[in-house]
């Protein structure tokens, strides 16, 4: 008997073994590889098929092409939007009307993904928007953060097939104010680049965020490095067409990465050793600085020196500063004697930002 039980134990360890060496010889799940080393690429005369981007079957839900083969263009604005932030487009047309942008030889659009969950804007008032304004572009891929990178390569691969005569494009976010006269004053007297350009905030030496609770968690399957390699804020950027389809181009080379200003300016730029060149003195990541900056114009007639900032909140923000900064393109203003830092007082305005709140129960004591 005892023999038989030593018998049975030792095929059920056997058989244990060989199930353990059958798990272990399972292959493992793939994680995707960025290989940060610097390489040349062979560019071929044409951007990849239109009908695909990433891994997704892509189409135009509403194409406008505003650029129309002109030849003379400065640039070309490309603003990611949120599918439901009517009122942020809003303020920015108000600003500037497309009429407006052509005396400066500007045009406009807006990136859009698709949004059929939305509770407060339908398809048809997205439609009925571009009807009106004929400067929305929109993508057949869903909203959402980490879908991030297919608006933002979307917008760059419109912009090298509908605007390749354009001198510059211009990236930006619609949560962003920018002082439009100091851009243009921008482009007109700095020397940029003509082929390789990404110019903007840079950010270099950050670390992939590794907390779940974080919306900006990244997975080491996602991404396996300890740091990003050096890269410019999405907030805003200048960069040309040709630049735009170099990188288009990679990105079908190039694993998807949901953090698109990291994808795009940081692991797709080193690999096509894209120089990057810093407009840092021209931000502020502080919206009380644009609230200073405006106090200074109709005060003192100050000259605003920032030229890119967060509206903090306030969608009517975009508006309200050009439309007070403009002073200083038609008029003379004075440089101003202190740096805004050290004369700025303003109130520290708080958003609750645009999430789902969260009800709980609680025993009282």
């Amino acid at each position: 008997m005892a023999n038989n039980r030593r018998i049975i134990a030792i095929l059920i360890i056997t058989i244990l073994m060989v199930v353990l060496f059958i798990i272990f010889l399972e292959p493992i799940s793939y994680k995707p590889e960025y290989n940060l080393e610097v390489t040349y690429l062979n560019l071929s005369t044409k951007l990849p098929d239109t009908k695909k981007l990433f891994d997704v079957n892509f189409k135009y839900i509403i194409n406008n092409n505003v650029c129309n083969n002109s030849s003379h263009l400065q640039a070309v604005i490309l603003v990611t939007s949120y599918f439901g932030n009517v009122e942020t487009r809003s303020a920015m047309r108000r600003a500037f009307p497309s009429e407006k942008l052509k005396e400066f030889n500007l045009r406009r659009v807006f990136l859009l993904g698709i949004a059929p969950d939305d509770k407060y804007i339908t398809q048809k008032a997205v439609l009925h928007e571009n009807k009106r304004f004929s400067d929305l572009i929109q993508g057949n891929f869903k909203e959402a953060y980490r879908n991030l990178t297919y608006k933002h390569v979307m917008g760059l691969k419109w912009a090298a097939e509908y605007c390749k005569d354009s001198q510059y494009i211009i990236k930006m976010d619609d949560d962003i104010v920018i002082n439009m006269y100091k851009i243009i004053d921008l482009m007109n007297k700095t020397k940029l680049p003509s082929r390789n350009l990404l110019a903007g905030y840079i950010l270099s030496g950050m670390t992939p965020i590794r907390e779940p609770a974080n919306k900006w968690y990244v997975t080491n399957e996602e991404y396996e490095g300890s740091f990003y390699p050096t890269f410019i804020s999405g907030w805003f950027y200048i960069t040309n067409p040709k630049t735009c389809k170099k990188i288009v181009e990679m990105s079908s080379r190039v694993p998807y990465f949901w953090v698109d200003d990291i994808y795009v300016t940081g692991i797709i730029a080193q690999k096509l050793r894209i120089k990057h060149y810093s407009l840092k003195a021209y931000f502020t990541v502080h919206p009380e600085f644009l609230q200073c900056c405006m106090r200074d114009v109709e005060k003192s007639q100050y000259d605003c020196e920032l030229l890119v900032g967060p509206n903090g909140g306030d969608n009517n923000l975009f508006f309200s500063f050009n439309e007070i900064v403009a002073v200083c393109y038609h008029e003379q203003c004075y440089k101003r004697k202190r740096p805004l830092n050290e004369t700025c007082v303003a109130e520290r305005k708080f958003t609750l930002g645009k999430g789902n709140a969260l009800v709980e129960t609680y025993r009282l004591a």
